[in-house]
């Protein structure tokens, strides 16, 4: 979960991007959630900002995040959940990631798998 306005997930973006580009290969597949934008001009920015190439979904009203609802604080943002392949949330990071910390939430649920 991300937004343009966000200073943590502008600080996070090379990350997320570095470690998608690296692990797509091996099967790893990102969805951002962009929150509280309300133009998706600021969403789309952002990903041309920081060459974002995975996809997200524009939720200014935050109905996706409801989705989420016991898994992921609304006001945590940014926030990361890492799904396993069984549809489990296996890890949570709830501020902004180092390259180092999003790999050492994905890394053991690359091994189970």
């Amino acid at each position: 979960m991300w937004g343009s306005w966000c200073a943590p997930c502008r600080a996070e973006a090379p990350h997320m991007q570095k470690v998608h580009a690296d692990l797509k290969d091996r099967g790893v597949a990102f969805l951002g959630i962009n929150t509280r934008d309300g133009l998706k001009e600021a969403a789309r920015g952002f990903e041309e900002t920081f060459s974002i190439t995975y996809p997200s979904l524009w939720d200014p009203d935050g109905r996706e995040l409801l989705k989420f609802k016991g898994t992921l604080p609304p006001s945590a943002i940014p926030t990361t959940l890492v799904i396993d392949r069984q549809g489990r949330v296996a890890a949570r990071g709830l501020k902004a990631l180092t390259e180092a910390e999003l790999r050492s939430l994905i890394d053991p649920v690359l091994k189970e798998g």
